[in-house]
């Protein structure tokens, strides 16, 4: 009986949500003290608190949510709360782990994410102030961007800089964005926690990365697993990765290489090897990783798109 009264109440509030939001939010808070760890209700009531504008609160109550369990609902509503906020990169990746829960969703996170590149676009396409030839390169760049161009996309906005340093600014926006598309693309091993002191520090770092997006934070107790257990495969991958958005390429790939000369079929770190590689444009060590993998029938599509770009791209110099 109280399980059927809960749900009834939690019906009421999230229908009250939009014509009495105050009485919704009373309602979320008399469940979350019978329950303080409901997704359902911690997501209800976050969606209130978006609704009497008290963003930071809302932010709060989805991170909790999140805590408990990743789920959808939260990391779309982060996703809002960060475009609102004008973190357009951050909305992007909180909407692409939404996806990653749940292929359903990708008609509407499809729809969120097209929203938050013309954002982006529009605000540097409104910049005319660059030389010709950059102001041509940055928009062919978008063009192939928003293709799903991603290296032509790159070699656009790179020839901009060189065209005209003072787009930078502008440019290393496009580019971060680029390089959060593939740091979306990465492969990790899905983790399994018990009570050990390591899965305790791995918990802490996946809540700096998914949650705060603390990257120094998350490396600091990725290193802390690492000075312990050196040989911890999926550390190693995750803090390849991250180094990735810091543009050490090197160290890196020094993660990567760990990764496999600890565990030859550790192939996430292959396939991630080969991304950052292609980002280095270091062409044929890059092509190295993808061929590699395309030998594994569960690697092969993933993997063909790059291996037919590279070949053109080689073909191309010479």
């Amino acid at each position: 009986m109280l399980n059927e009264y809960f749900q009834n109440k939690l019906d009421e509030a999230y229908e009250l949500i939009q014509n009495d939001t105050e009485l919704a939010l009373n309602i979320f808070n008399e469940l979350l003290e019978q329950e303080p760890e409901n997704i359902e209700v911690l997501n209800g009531k976050g969606s209130a608190l978006m609704k009497l504008n008290k963003i930071d609160e809302a932010d709060e109550c989805f991170n909790q949510s999140i805590l408990v369990s990743e789920n959808p609902s939260a990391l779309i509503n982060k996703g809002l709360i960060s475009k609102q906020r004008n973190e357009y990169s951050k909305a992007l990746k909180y909407y692409d782990s939404a996806i990653q829960l749940d292929s359903n969703l990708n008609n509407i996170v499809s729809i969120l994410k097209n929203e938050i590149m013309d954002l982006i676009d529009d605000t540097i396409l409104s910049i005319d102030e660059f030389a010709p030839e950059a102001n041509e390169c940055i928009k062919a760049g978008i063009d192939f961007k928003n293709e799903g161009q991603i290296w032509d996309a790159l070699d656009c906005f790179n020839k901009a800089l060189e065209y005209d340093p003072a787009c930078e600014n502008s440019v290393l926006i496009l580019i971060d964005e680029i390089k959060n598309i593939l740091y979306n693309r990465f492969l990790f091993n899905v983790l399994e926690f018990n009570d050990s002191e390591i899965d305790d520090l791995k918990l802490k770092f996946l809540k700096a990365l998914l949650i705060e997006e603390d990257y120094n934070k998350a490396l600091k107790f990725m290193e802390d697993i690492l000075d312990v257990y050196g040989d911890d495969v999926d550390t190693l991958n995750y803090k390849g990765c991250v180094l990735f958005l810091f543009d050490k390429y090197d160290e890196s790939i020094e993660c990567f290489d760990k990764c496999l000369s600890i565990d030859e079929e550790y192939y996430y770190a292959l396939f991630n090897k080969g991304i950052v590689l292609r980002k280095a444009c270091r062409l044929k060590e890059s092509f190295s990783c993808f061929n590699k993998l395309l030998k594994m029938p569960e690697y092969e599509e993933t993997v063909k798109e790059y291996i037919l770009e590279i070949i053109e791209k080689l073909n191309g110099q010479i």
